[in-house]
């Protein structure tokens, strides 16, 4: 059973060890950064607490008395017990991977090609990078953040915290192949956009396209998807960001679609107290998009 309703405040006991260590209540004060009066009182009401004296004005220090020697000892190894631990606890914590899920796309095309950036600033924090088309509430798979493409009228959740990266617009876009011929009527071009997606659906309707009509390419494979449309196989729904260097590059072009909304990305977070690491990635973040 506990017993901490019996003990003097934690107050009392810092400011006691504190001037038993540095030997008066000036130096303990430098120490607590609080005035040396403040000390003084502190340990006035542990001695009044107590029923005994703990210390005696020897000149410009204090002695402690035979009591207050007995109580150094016990508070000297009592806190510095407690220093072990929580100095342990933040090695192990300071260790651990912090953990990100994010999407396939986003993942292969944008983060993990910077990453050895992030590792030359902070060599001591190891990042595990979960590429995965679930958006499930990421702390349920043990992940410190996730990074989200975010619909239109989101909202935050009340045990999220949400900072918005950047927003970037919705392109439709395809290799250089597939428009040799001449201009391509949308609708009848294959796309390898995924079928199963709503929100793609959503987006394709509202240009004009009607998805129930498409001619699309089954792959079978969300991950798959770019790699086809870089080859030619058929038309696509991608953020800039995410085809940004395939752009540059020529790999793919941008198709005429009108109507196609901005996006945007953003790192989501567990509210409440989370590790100096998981601060540290998720601002680098704010720096690369």
């Amino acid at each position: 059973m506990s017993r901490w309703r019996d003990l003097p405040s934690l107050a009392m006991l810092r400011a006691f060890d504190a001037t038993a260590r540095h030997g008066g209540f000036a130096g303990a004060g430098r120490v607590l950064n609080v005035t040396h009066a403040a000390v003084t009182q502190q340990v006035r009401a542990l001695e009044a607490e107590l029923g005994v004296p703990l210390v005696q004005r020897a000149g410009r220090t204090v002695a402690l008395t035979e009591a207050g020697e007995a109580l150094a000892r016990s508070l000297a190894d009592g806190f510095g017990t407690i220093e072990t631990g929580v100095e342990a606890l933040r090695r192990t914590e300071a260790r651990r991977v912090v953990r990100v899920t994010t999407t396939t796309f986003i993942a292969e095309t944008h983060v993990m090609p910077r990453l050895p950036d992030f590792w030359a600033k902070h060599p001591g924090i190891e990042v595990a990078m979960s590429p995965s088309p679930s958006k499930e509430h990421f702390s349920k798979g043990g992940f410190d953040m996730a990074i989200r493409a975010l619909a239109d009228g989101w909202v935050e959740a009340p045990d999220e915290e949400v900072r918005p990266l950047a927003q970037v617009p919705l392109l439709a876009v395809c290799a250089p192949s597939l428009l040799q011929s001449g201009p391509v009527d949308l609708q009848t071009i294959p796309w390898v956009a995924g079928a199963d997606s709503p929100w793609e659906h959503m987006q394709l309707a509202a240009t004009g396209i009607d998805p129930a009509r498409l001619n699309r390419v089954q792959l079978g494979s969300p991950h798959l998807e770019m790699s086809a449309a870089r080859k030619g196989l058929g038309a696509m729904l991608a953020t800039e960001i995410i085809c940004r260097d395939d752009l540059a590059t020529g790999r793919l072009v941008v198709l005429p679609l009108q109507g196609l909304p901005r996006v945007t990305y953003a790192v989501v977070l567990p509210r409440g107290p989370r590790r100096p690491a998981v601060e540290t990635f998720a601002g680098w973040l704010a720096t690369i998009f």
